[in-house]
């Protein structure tokens, strides 16, 4: 760790503070509209009078006061002071005791209420930041007892806020219940980037994040649910047996091997099915004559497990990669869970954590899953060990999650190097790329008003957005390189005219043949274009199978459609593309062989609203830290990257994925623009695969109880 100075801290701190309190006034100017629409349906669902009441009085307070919130909590945050401790002196000071009124009493327990919620979502970022803090304490860079980043002095300053606004006791406690609920999230992100600072400043960074973690839980409520889930679980057993006394007979252990002996035949040739839907095997074993004669314990595991796995099939969040995996998987899952039913309600059981790390490492690939991929590689060959070894014994599962961590650090350690030197080269080329963007803006408008010029009517929609951004970034950047009447520009160029005759339907002899010999040039033209932006294979693979489609339709003389995937819109109905806008793109290799493809907004153009970056939308990229991962979506092709690297003036932030051999880097205006416009989104944390479905069989049977 690198020893710094008490000044440089102290700036760090000041810095750190600075933001902290901008956004969270930010954020309150911004709750006003939220908190009525939050009052008027209290107001609505209340069923007495009083709440009825305390709803239309802040709606009230709210439509005509809220613009006077922030100043007030900006002045009140900016006068905090530190609380030196007094040498000898007891928490709480006997002259001031005195009794509280009802209603004091009742405002009082509301804000600990909504300050309690709002510390359940910080605690995995304050807990670090406590270690940090007092590291900083002892090397002098903050007085003791200085409480500038303590939740409870944040908070008093907002209770403060709340006493000025209205002195109505059932509207104030009903603001601060509101003021709880929706800012919990929102300070949770306050402080994870607080950490981050912390981190890049070298102040602790053995606490930072790594691929294993997931969203951490505090210790007594994994207690508290793995209690709530053995009580649910023993409720639907005695129902169960209830309901066997009433009916019959004799349950033996016998049914228990009868029904393993049909999932393993059932496991090794499962029925085929349509490609894209997969089969629940547990619930066909628990459907079959083997079933008949388990014990009520089993039966009960046996639906639970039949309906984890139909939640998880039918889970549009999780891609059909990974539920590919997760369906090898069936017939060791239900024989952990009979063999012990622990499996259901804790979190740190073997299988469970092996399960939950399917999650982990999937957050990497969004819905399209490279198997190509090395952590996807890694979890086939494990996912196959656990189901071909597994017989009762959880040292499997051990093995397998020591094995899997093991690889994960590799990867980590490997993804680091990488990563840095990724960032060196970016950084080196800063200035470059800054004087490089005049000439971008240029090269930009001038393919735009290319491809402009070469669309027909009655274009796919798929093929006009391929066109407008693909292909316009290939054009850009060999405008860029060789001026607009360079040879390859006018490659370029004939590449979309061959494109859309292709596409075209054919109903002479000579033009079907004409088609048949340009069709391997043209995609070659259009494979070494993806290779000088940098496509991802399965956003490359993604178009070049809908081309095919349209052209071997072109060839048996039908029109240009595509074919429909459930759910989707006809192409016909599909709205037009609209242009990409006034991004630029400077695209530059580094040492390692990686392209990085920089992106930002022009300085010097004026930007229509829907190109000029929203307050909200830039905060949201200020809360971003290294390690969380960005979808970019280009016509309908979404490309998962990870932040790895923010530059010291936080005017550019890398992206990277180990799947690609393109980086990208952005600057947080542009970021800002795409996550507006919906061409970017972040990936929020999720609860593991089976954690979501796990509780979602319980309380589905539960309820049918």
């Amino acid at each position: 760790m690198a020893e710094k100075d008490a000044a440089t801290l102290g700036t760090l701190i000041a810095g750190c503070r600075a933001q902290m309190e901008n956004d969270l006034c930010e954020i309150f100017e911004e709750l006003g509209p939220t908190l009525v629409q939050a009052a008027i349906k209290r107001g609505d669902t209340a069923r007495d009078h009083v709440r009825r009441v305390a709803a239309a009085t802040l709606k009230q307070s709210l439509s005509a006061n809220w613009g006077e919130v922030t100043p007030s909590l900006r002045a009140k945050l900016a006068a905090r002071a530190v609380q030196a401790p007094k040498p000898g002196a007891d928490d709480t000071d006997a002259a001031n005791l005195r009794l509280l009124s009802d209603a004091e009493e009742s405002i009082q327990l509301a804000a600990h209420d909504a300050l309690d919620r709002i510390a359940t979502a910080c605690r995995d970022e304050t807990k670090p930041l406590e270690q940090r803090i007092s590291y900083l304490v002892l090397r002098s860079a903050m007085p003791p007892g200085d409480a500038t980043f303590k939740l409870s002095s944040l908070w008093s300053c907002i209770e403060a806020v709340c006493a000025e606004f209205t002195t109505d006791t059932n509207a104030r406690i009903l603001l601060l219940k509101l003021i709880g609920e929706q800012i919990a999230a929102e300070m949770s992100q306050l402080y994870r980037v607080l950490n981050e600072a912390l981190i890049e400043a070298d102040i602790l960074p053995r606490l930072k994040r790594s691929y294993r973690d997931t969203t951490p839980v505090d210790a007594h409520e994994v207690a508290a649910e793995s209690t709530k889930m053995a009580s649910t679980l023993d409720r639907l057993v005695k129902e169960r047996t209830k309901s066997a006394n009433t009916t019959e007979t004799h349950k033996s252990s016998a049914g228990s091997h009868e029904l393993f002996s049909s999932l393993k035949t059932l496991q090794a040739t499962p029925p085929s099915v349509t490609p894209g839907t997969h089969t629940n095997i547990v619930r066909m074993a628990r459907d079959s004559n083997a079933a008949r004669n388990v014990k009520p314990m089993e039966a009960v595991t046996l639906d639970i497990v039949a309906e984890l796995f139909d939640l998880i099939f039918s889970d549009p969040s999780v891609s059909e990669g990974i539920k590919a995996l997760v369906a090898r998987l069936q017939s060791t899952v239900l024989r952990a869970a009979v063999l012990n039913q622990r499996f259901f309600a804790d979190r740190g059981h073997p299988a469970r954590r092996f399960l939950d790390s399917i999650s982990v490492v999937a957050v990497r690939w969004g819905k399209i899953v490279n198997s190509d991929d090395p952590f996807y590689i890694k979890l086939s060959e494990l996912v196959d060990k656990v189901q071909g070894s597994y017989d009762g014994d959880m040292a499997i599962f051990d093995a397998a999650n020591a094995e899997l961590d093991a690889f994960l650090a590799e990867r980590e350690e490997l993804e680091e190097h990488q990563n840095r030197a990724l960032a060196d080269a970016v950084h080196a080329r800063e200035e470059e790329m800054r004087h490089k963007r005049v000439a971008q803006l240029r090269a930009q408008k001038a393919a735009n008003e290319c491809i402009a010029r070469l669309l027909v009517p009655e274009i796919p929609a798929e093929i006009e957005g391929f066109l407008r951004t693909y292909w316009r970034d290939v054009i850009q950047g060999r405008i860029a390189q060789s001026g607009e009447d360079g040879a390859p520009t006018i490659e370029a160029q004939q590449v979309v005219t061959d494109l859309l005759w292709t596409i075209t339907p054919k109903q002479e002899a000579a033009d079907q043949k004409r088609q048949a010999d340009l069709l391997p040039a043209l995609l070659k033209k259009i494979t070494a274009g993806f290779d000088e932006i940098g496509t991802a294979p399965t956003e490359r693979k993604s178009f070049m199978d809908m081309l095919i489609d349209l052209q071997l339709a072109a060839l048996r003389g039908k029109r240009n459609t595509v074919t429909k995937v459930e759910g989707e819109v006809p192409v016909a109905e599909k709205p037009r593309a609209r242009d990409a806008g006034p991004t630029l793109q400077v695209s530059h290799a580094t040492d390692s062989g990686i392209r990085v493809q920089d992106i930002s907004l022009p300085d010097d153009a004026g930007l229509d609203e829907q190109n000029t970056p929203d307050r909200v939308d830039l905060r949201r990229v200020r809360q971003l830290v290294r390690g969380d991962w960005v979808d970019f979506i280009t016509t309908g092709q979404t490309r998962r990257e990870r932040l790895t690297w923010i530059n010291p003036s936080r005017t550019l932030i890398l992206f990277s994925n180990s799947a690609s051999a393109c980086a990208l880097s952005i600057t947080p205006e542009a970021l800002a623009v795409r996550l507006k416009n919906g061409t970017a989104q972040i990936v929020k944390p999720d609860q593991p695969i089976f954690e979501r479905a796990i509780h979602g069989a319980i309380k589905s049977l539960d309820r049918r109880t």
